[in-house]
């Protein structure tokens, strides 16, 4: 993760989302292995909000492990209100199957922002770097899967990366209201498990 990313997906929260909703927020590609605290994990620590990152493989910053980053069937439908992604869909040999997921596992109305470089050099702890991304590429993506594209653009200015970024909504209301006594019970309850899961580690 590098700074630009991080300056951008701040952007996003605080542009499109308010800290008096109960958000539950999943970071898909969220394993920091930068060493430079640059993850996405600071920029939604609100009260009323839940973050969790997902990788399939362990590590820093990630809560969920999938065994397949195409088919998570670890986590259950419609069970996020924000689905956020930085850095991490050119290394996705199949990234659209990765999109329909993000589909899959987005309540109605939730909002998603995946941030991915349009240019710099080949790079990554695996070796597998398959893609740069453009403003039409990105709008495709959420056309792929009947997202409303509500904002997309590069940033030309921070090379070599160049990130491009798209902000994107799923079709439906998002019922979130702070009488919600549900949500406000999951959330504290999801606080709770990663309070404990913390002091187990």
């Amino acid at each position: 993760m590098h700074k630009s990313s991080h300056d951008k997906m701040s952007w996003f929260k605080n542009t499109y989302l308010n800290d008096n909703d109960f958000l539950d927020i999943l970071d898909v590609g969220s394993l920091d292995t930068s060493g430079t605290n640059y993850n996405y994990k600071s920029i939604f620590n609100s009260s009323n909000w839940t973050y969790q990152g997902l990788d399939f493989e362990k590590g820093a910053n990630v809560d969920i492990v999938v065994d397949d980053i195409y088919n998570w069937y670890e986590v259950e439908d419609n069970s996020y209100d924000v689905v956020v992604s930085g850095q991490f869909f050119e290394h996705l040999g199949f990234f659209w199957l990765t999109m329909a997921e993000i589909d899959r596992v987005l309540r109605p109305g939730g909002f998603c922002c995946i941030i991915a470089p349009s240019g710099g050099p080949k790079h990554g702890d695996a070796d597998t770097d398959c893609y740069r991304f453009y403003e039409d590429g990105m709008s495709a993506l959420a056309k792929y899967v009947d997202f409303e594209v509500i904002h997309v653009s590069t940033n030309a200015d921070a090379k070599p990366w160049c990130d491009t970024c798209l902000v994107a909504k799923k079709t439906g209301s998002l019922v979130n209201s702070g009488d919600n006594l549900e949500r406000r019970m999951n959330n504290l309850e999801n606080k709770l498990d990663a309070i404990l899961n913390s002091i187990k580690k």
